[in-house]
């Protein structure tokens, strides 16, 4: 029953994270468009080129601000992982860790046939989707 709950509660709050993510976004693009429209009301002549080069960098720097801005509201708004969840994914790469020194010991320092190269891709591509997936997993 509990599962129920915390399923119902997740499933709730995902609408939550996503609007705060839209409000980010649309409070950034909103910004960014008034500073570039402030910006061109007046710009200097490209011929004075100090002058020139002056506001493109004061309009360059408001845009590097509001992108901070952006970037911090982001952040904020995003869900703490749970520290239960850093655990499994930190033992799940350190499984797959282990899994690949053992790979890497078993095919070092000799030559392989053609078949043996094979089998050695194949793994290999299996350990590094196992190692994908222990991330992936963590991001759900």
């Amino acid at each position: 029953m509990t599962h129920h709950i915390t399923i119902f509660l997740l499933v709730a709050l995902l609408p939550l994270t996503a609007s705060a993510q839209n409000k980010c976004d649309a409070q950034a693009e909103a910004e960014q468009n008034r500073i570039i429209r402030e910006f061109s009301i007046q710009p200097p002549s490209k011929n004075d080129q100090e002058a020139y080069l002056a506001w493109s960098k004061n309009m360059n720097a408001a845009l590097a601000a509001v992108a901070q801005r952006h970037e911090d509201c982001r952040r904020s708004s995003r869900t703490a992982i749970p520290p239960a969840t850093v655990a499994k994914e930190a033992e799940c790469i350190a499984g797959s860790n282990r899994r690949a020194e053992e790979f890497e010991k078993r095919y070092n320092g000799r030559t392989l046939t053609a078949q043996e190269q094979t089998t050695r891709r194949a793994e290999e591509q299996r350990l590094i989707e196992e190692r994908m997936s222990c991330t992936n997993r963590a991001n759900r």
